[in-house]
């Protein structure tokens, strides 16, 4: 009589069948509850607890995401590689995405030991779902069954049927549109003598659950009135960038510069609070030391240099004068001397006073540098 490689594969899982021994093993997320930001690649891992301390032997996983409107999503599962072999369709899992919200994934450790030997990690994979509209929405696991109601799906290290052991879990993902957090001004807004600005001291937060790279649009400045360090502008409407991603219910310092052109007018701009873009690349050109001029109130470090007027330039600073990062907003030059001020966030990653060492140089930037 002939048997099939799969035939003997389930001969030997029937083999040693155990009670569930009044303990649960929960196959499920490390967390209830998620939060993204639109767009961005949910990513978790699955989790068997307890492992059986033989190790597991096979898997079977259907993973499914719904909202208010059905299944959504792409969906995937991919397992740790321990758990890649699947005897007569050989290596890799049985992982197949049936519908759009639902993926499939099966598969075992080697049968031969000496070859392969058995899972021995909390972690079965790794879920990622994509393309997750703003919303509330449910991912579940399940078994994965494709032999009917005889089938051991979860087998340990001993051929022992685990199935009447195990509860499935589930989580809960938000996608929110936009990051949230909270733009407070500390203090009164103040003339720097040295520049001849106006400077604000303020202290954003992330409210939310995940971590976030800002985008601060700063709206309602008076005709006349600019945004002396915006790194730019949107639809008119200047906006800054912070270099660095704020994890959830941490608080960010910043200086905000304003500049007056009829020197009287105080500006009351309203923020809003966004999603940065990704980080761009850093800008080519030439690059020359600079030794900062002086120290200023408040640890601040002023920096001087002589500048050709049409001239874009970067300030770009170190703490081991090897690894450089880029300070922003470029530097436009006037065909003067230029002074320029290093108080944090958001030029710097940090104000100079929080760094032990930190060097500085100028690059005259290549005219294709935005």
């Amino acid at each position: 009589m002939k048997y099939s490689f799969r035939a003997i594969i389930l001969l030997l899982l029937s083999v040693g069948i155990h009670p569930a021994h009044g303990q649960n093993v929960n196959v499920g997320f490390p967390e209830p509850a998620y939060q993204i930001q639109l767009g961005q690649v949910f990513e978790a891992p699955v989790r068997m607890d307890p492992l059986p301390p033989a190790g597991l032997f096979s898997y079977g996983l259907i993973v499914t995401v719904d909202g208010t409107n059905g299944l959504i999503g792409v969906t995937t599962l991919m397992p740790k590689s321990t758990l890649g072999f699947d005897g007569i369709n050989g290596p890799g899992n049985r992982g197949v995405a049936a519908a759009t919200g639902r993926f499939t994934s099966k598969g075992t450790a080697n049968m031969f030991p000496a070859e392969k030997p058995n899972h021995r990690e909390p972690d079965l994979g790794n879920v990622s779902i994509a393309g997750l509209p703003g919303g509330t929405y449910t991912v579940r696991l399940g078994p994965y069954n494709t032999l009917g109601p005889t089938e051991s799906i979860f087998v340990d290290g001993k051929c022992r049927d685990m199935d009447a052991m195990i509860a499935f879990g589930t989580a809960q993902i938000t996608v929110v549109s936009q990051p949230q957090g909270i733009i407070t001004a500390v203090g009164p807004m103040l003339a720097d003598r040295q520049t001849g600005l106006l400077t604000q001291r303020y202290e954003i937060s992330n409210t939310g659950q995940v971590a976030a790279r800002f985008r601060i649009l700063i709206r309602n400045m008076p005709i006349g009135s600019m945004v002396w360090n915006a790194h730019g502008m949107i639809d008119g409407v200047p906006y800054i960038d912070l270099p660095t991603a704020a994890a959830p219910g941490s608080t960010q310092s910043l200086t905000i510069e304003y500049r007056s052109q009829d020197r009287t007018t105080i500006p009351d701009p309203q923020f809003e609070i966004t999603t940065a873009d990704p980080e761009p690349q850093g800008p080519d050109g030439i690059t020359a030391a600079l030794q900062p001029r002086a120290s200023l109130q408040g640890g601040n470090i002023l920096i001087e240099f002589n500048s050709v007027a049409g001239q874009g330039y970067y300030i770009q600073y170190s703490q081991d004068a090897s690894s450089w990062k880029t300070a922003l907003p470029k530097i436009e030059g006037t065909g003067n001397r230029i002074q320029w001020i290093d108080n944090g966030l958001p030029k710097t990653d940090s104000h100079p006073s929080t760094a032990s060492t930190r060097f500085y140089r100028i690059m005259v930037a290549n005219p294709s540098n935005p």
